[in-house]
């Protein structure tokens, strides 16, 4: 056994990893680096690569065979993705991709100047080039964006000893789970589990082992259905078809688990007034392009609250411990709405919610809007009687509370869904926008009430 590889066994946890990574490279011990990289998974040095200086960064890349700086390119940080990108040499790039599924290859691609993907695509091989530019010229979040053009087919009319003749004369990267069945238009016709086809016996017709319920989505469709629909029927892989139902790829469960992340984070995003391409790698310029919409959505909001507050300056004025109470009307409807948002929007992006019974769920949540709000109504009720003494203020914000959380969760119900309908990503309805809206309503409700019971 290897030196190397005898120090790489002692070589156990990320933090050791490193403090060796670093030490050879600041003894300029390449070779040595280089042997310590080969025995290492490429997605531990993925994980790890985020820890070191741009310039080492680069260094590290450089010394990784094309193979293993293909994986490490797919699964590192954005950041080091993008540092790697901005200094690595083209003809290095340019092989690095080519040993990348075609998809991912097409992320990358994405994310270079486009400047610079004209140099980058002539200097990989004609046939990836040509897959990475079709995906590219899907939209963005389509399911196209994330499948694979490398796959399997037969015809149905095949026999099993010609299928099995055709796939070994292929090269595929990735696993293969089943055998996609077209017709001599290339039309999707079924699925044949690679088992049944090695345990078929000779002369058996592709056409009598096939299932002819191959799960498939469209090109176009957004990739979120693709993840839903492999979700539902448990399968490993996925075709997908153009609109005359010809073959043009699949979408491997990798490839889903992606994006869930990356839809997890975008709805994330949404929710607390960023973007989700605000990853770490913009500007200071652009970072705050993306912030500052939300913040002035609310800003404006809160203007909006405050000329209503003003429109009640005598009700106010007649009974100064209302004032008191404004914060706990705004912060309670602002959360309640947030609270019914999200369990919506969670619904619409688990596909469990069902539209054609839309009436179902706003009464189940008005009832549970029925409870909170007798609760919080009552709680309040007997804290302002405490505090101030005085239960006609206690019955106004109690009542208030009640109102309000009611309002809320109705508006938190009923704007995600109308998102949806409208082709908006609901996410957006369960941040700022809510609160902002539930505010300027909450603070009306309330003096409004207060306005009345005084008189």
């Amino acid at each position: 056994m290897t030196d190397h590889t005898e120090e790489q066994k002692e070589i156990q946890t990320p933090e050791e990893r490193i403090r060796k990574i670093e030490e050879l490279l600041g003894n300029s011990r390449d070779e040595d680096l280089r042997n310590i990289l080969r025995d290492m998974a490429p997605e531990d040095i993925a994980e790890i690569l985020g820890e070191f200086s741009q310039e080492d960064k680069l260094r590290i890349f450089n010394l990784l065979n094309d193979e293993n700086a293909a994986v490490v390119l797919d699964d590192t940080d954005p950041q080091t993705r993008l540092q790697i990108l901005q200094k690595v040499d083209i003809d290095k790039l340019a092989r690095v991709l080519d040993e990348m599924p075609v998809d991912e290859a097409a992320d990358v691609v994405e994310e270079i100047p486009e400047k610079d993907r004209e140099d980058i695509l002539d200097l990989m091989e004609e046939k990836d080039a040509e897959e990475v530019e079709e995906i590219l010229s899907y939209p963005e979040d389509s399911a196209a964006r994330v499948m694979n053009p490398e796959l399997i087919s037969v015809t149905r009319d095949s026999d099993v000893e010609n299928a099995i003749h055709h796939i070994r004369s292929l090269e595929i990267d990735e696993e293969v789970f089943s055998i996609y069945v077209v017709d001599k238009k290339k039309r999707l016709c079924g699925v044949v589990p690679v088992s049944k086809l090695l345990t078929a016996p000779k002369g058996t017709l592709i056409e009598n082992i096939m299932e002819e319920d191959a799960h498939s989505v469209f090109a176009g469709d957004d990739r979120e259905k693709a993840a839903l629909v492999m979700k539902k029927y448990d399968v490993p892989s996925l075709a997908v078809v153009d609109d005359t139902g010809e073959l043009v790829g699949r979408i491997t469960a990798d490839d889903i688990i992606d994006v869930i992340d990356e839809e997890h984070a975008e709805d994330i995003s949404h929710m607390t007034g960023t973007i989700e391409e605000e990853k770490g790698t913009e500007s200071a310029l652009r970072a705050t392009q993306n912030r500052l919409p939300w913040l002035i959505t609310c800003m404006l909001g809160s203007i909006v609250t405050g000329l209503v507050i003003r429109m009640f300056g005598v009700t106010l004025a007649e009974t100064i411990a209302l004032v008191s109470f404004i914060p706990v009307i705004t912060a309670t409807g602002g959360n309640s709405g947030v609270q019914a948002s999200t369990v919506v929007v969670r619904e619409i992006a688990l596909g469990t919610m069902n539209f054609g019974k839309i009436g179902e769920e706003v009464w189940r949540q008005l009832k549970i809007a029925l409870c909170l709000g007798l609760v919080c109504g009552i709680l309040l009720t007997f804290l302002a009687n405490i505090w101030w003494k005085n239960s006609l203020i206690g019955y106004i914000v109690g009542f208030s509370i009640f109102l309000v959380v009611i309002w809320s969760n109705f508006v938190g119900v009923l704007t995600p869904v109308i998102f949806k309908k409208i082709r908006v990503d609901p996410a957006i309805a369960s941040g700022p926008l809510i609160t902002t809206m539930n505010d300027v309503v909450g603070v009306f409700i309330y003096l409004n009430i207060a306005t009345i019971m005084l008189r």
